[in-house]
């Protein structure tokens, strides 16, 4: 069966979809189906083969494991996720305070907490964003000066610079993806646990998950030798224009790096780790009850009979099949898991070019699996 499988799966897997490099990993009840490297992990002087223990950034699939850690406090009787936000952090408001004492965490959550949409400052705070040559206009687009970016030094910062932050629509009412608000998410999980949340997931999270190339500390990705470098189409974004291969069209895109963003988008691992992480899951005794599980896969908000939000991850209906899934893209990155909750499948796709469609990939062999 496996090697039948994997001959269908090398069949719909196009090296070509891999730009430069990535993997993809397939596990079914804990057990990995199929796992195979493609392409590069690096260009130039290092090159090296992407295998499925290549760390590499995964962007917004970090806020599944924000999500998880909360709904522990929840689990715990430390969290409610109907009660307004600003019951744990008083210090949270917005523009309008009447509007914002009524954001629950299951909204900070699920996107539909009102915001408009990202507000910049989670990606500006980055301390290499000026790497970036549209960090200038950036600062401009969304209102954020110098002075305000100086005066963050820790996850609180955000949340009290959310009291500028002017809220689009009533609470509940509409979605909006705001990325920011999950290192609300982290500072709402160290004032109700009194644990930071980094500590927590490098100690507890990573570990009870087996994950053990997984990590929030760029020194420790950058000192492994089997780490991605980061690349781009699109070197219209950069100040430094590196092409690491004549015969390639590609740029080295900075490193993306942001400890304090990592609940919404900065940690780091591999295929393996995270196909691991998605048994997790689906195995028969999960990291946590069942109910508390069921919680973060409920949609808040449906945009269609078949597509919605839940707590930091996005669900999808087809036919009688429920598939739980999220994806992660940055300037060189692009990423994308989906679970099969019912059959115990999992799908992880991961890549280091922001034009790998790593989502069409993971469709693509899901279809394979289902024969949808």
């Amino acid at each position: 069966m496996v090697t039948s499988l994997e001959t269908q799966l090398d069949r719909v897997i196009c090296k070509q979809d891999f730009p430069v490099g990535g993997a993809v990993v397939v596990v079914k009840d804990s057990q990995v189906l199929y796992g195979k490297g493609f392409g590069k992990s690096r260009l130039g002087r290092n090159e090296r083969d992407f295998t499925t223990d290549t760390i590499v950034s995964i962007q917004s699939i970090s806020k599944s494991f924000t999500a998880a850690a909360l709904l522990q406090l929840v689990e715990k009787g430390l969290l409610e996720l109907d009660t307004p936000l600003v019951k744990y952090l008083p210090y949270f408001r917005t523009t309008d305070k009447l509007m914002s004492d009524s954001i629950t965490v299951k909204q900070l959550l699920s996107h539909t907490a009102g915001f408009s949409g990202d507000l910049g400052i989670g990606n500006l705070i980055s301390p290499n964003a000026s790497e970036f040559n549209v960090f200038e206009s950036l600062k401009v687009h969304f209102g954020v000066t110098n002075t305000v970016l100086q005066s963050i030094s820790k996850r609180e910062d955000v949340t009290k610079y959310f009291n500028s932050v002017a809220l689009s629509y009533p609470p509940g009412s509409n979605w909006s993806y705001c990325t920011d608000a999950y290192i609300v998410a982290a500072d709402l999980f160290e004032k109700v646990s009194g644990l930071k949340w980094d500590d927590y997931m490098e100690n507890v999270l990573f570990r009870s998950f087996k994950m053990n190339r997984t990590t929030l500390h760029v020194e420790r990705v950058q000192q492994e030798e089997d780490s991605a470098q980061y690349y781009t189409a699109t070197d219209s974004i950069l100040h430094n224009i590196i092409k690491p291969n004549a015969n390639m069209d590609v740029f080295e895109s900075p490193f993306p790096v942001n400890l304090l963003g990592a609940p919404m988008g900065f940690i780091y691992s591999t295929a393996n780790n995270l196909g691991g992480y998605l048994s997790s899951y689906m195995n028969k005794h999960p990291f946590m009850p069942q109910s508390m599980i069921d919680l973060m896969y409920e949609p808040v908000w449906k945009f269609d009979s078949e597509n919605g939000y839940a707590l930091g991850w996005g669900t999808r209906e087809v036919g009688s099949r429920t598939f739980i899934e999220h994806g992660g893209g940055f300037p060189g990155v692009s990423a994308y898991v989906s679970m099969a909750p019912s059959d115990r499948v999992g799908v992880v796709v991961v890549s280091n070019h922001d034009k790998t469609p790593t989502q069409k990939i993971c469709y693509k062999v899901l279809d394979t699996l289902f024969q949808i």
